[in-house]
């Protein structure tokens, strides 16, 4: 018999979710996106909505992760509270609404809204495990159209907690009791590899190297308990220690973030602007090698 998750509140079943499709509290929103990389090495942004227009989960609203949530006038930033809260009201969603995201590769993109929804006070988040590939797998209806909610007033509660700033992960840099997780694919992190073309090759002394993709198995589905546990063992993060999550953007970070909770460890902030900042500051140390583990 399996372990189960000691936070099992921030997943969604799939079967669940079928069977209360159209509750009155809940609203589900299709988070897909996804880059591309262009010949010079550079990245182009592929949203999901093009994709979500040929067919989503019944009733579910899409959200763009760079349009909607990044901040215009800084887009390493999350938008404000305000712009927040006007997002969240013309989704139609109340501090009560149970909110389920999803996406087409396991929630390692979908993350960014699970973590955002959690940094302004929402109480009810969960990721749907497995997203859309397991509700294409269960064989369960999709539609094209989503009519639009009645708009809502919404009321944001940050927790300033649950996010930090480039001067917090220096501090930490000699903090014994705080762990920063890198979330991107290893050659990333083992600098073999450079995120962006303009940027230094490497990742944030000391950090541990925990891929976001890691954390699921071949059908995008949550790996085990038990599994998550010796994928994370390297980083050595124990129940006292404050942990600093960071990739390429604040998103595959958040996924490590939502993992984290799920598997008992909220003590956890997110390093919003990431590898976009950090890499691009000269002033900043850089560390390349091999993943840093306990082995």
């Amino acid at each position: 018999m399996s372990t189960p998750f000691p936070n099992p509140q921030y997943l969604a079943n799939l079967d669940w979710l079928h069977e209360n499709l159209g509750a009155k509290d809940l609203r589900i929103i299709d988070a897909r996106f996804d880059v591309r990389a262009n010949a010079d090495g550079t990245f182009s942004e592929v949203p999901g909505r093009e994709d979500y227009e040929k067919g989503h989960i019944p009733g579910a609203l899409f959200v763009d992760l760079y349009e909607d949530l990044a901040d215009p006038e800084n887009p390493t930033h999350i938008i404000g509270p305000e712009a927040f809260a006007t997002l969240m009201g013309r989704l139609g969603i109340e501090p009560q609404t149970t909110v389920v995201i999803y996406d087409d590769r396991g929630g390692v993109w979908a993350a960014r809204l699970w973590w955002a929804l959690r940094y302004y006070g929402h109480q009810d988040v969960r990721m749907l495990n497995g997203g859309l590939v397991a509700w294409w797998g269960a064989r369960y209806p999709v539609e094209t159209i989503t009519p639009p909610p009645s708009p809502t007033h919404y009321e944001v509660k940050p927790k300033p907690a649950l996010r930090v700033e480039k001067d917090e992960v220096l501090a930490a840099l000699d903090d014994p009791d705080t762990r920063i997780i890198d979330a991107l694919p290893a050659p990333f992190y083992r600098g073999l590899a450079a995120l962006y073309p303009r940027h230094r090759k490497g990742h944030i002394p000391g950090a541990f190297n925990v891929p976001a993709e890691d954390n699921l198995d071949e059908h995008m589905c949550l790996k085990s308990m038990a599994d998550l546990q010796v994928l994370w063992k390297g980083s050595n993060i124990r129940p006292e220690h404050n942990v600093i999550t960071y990739c390429g953007g604040g998103i595959y970070a958040s996924f490590a973030l939502f993992v984290l909770a799920l598997m008992g460890h909220e003590k956890s902030a997110l390093y919003d602007a990431s590898w976009m900042e950090w890499g691009s500051n000269k002033k900043l140390p850089v560390e390349t090698g091999r993943p840093k583990s306990q082995f």
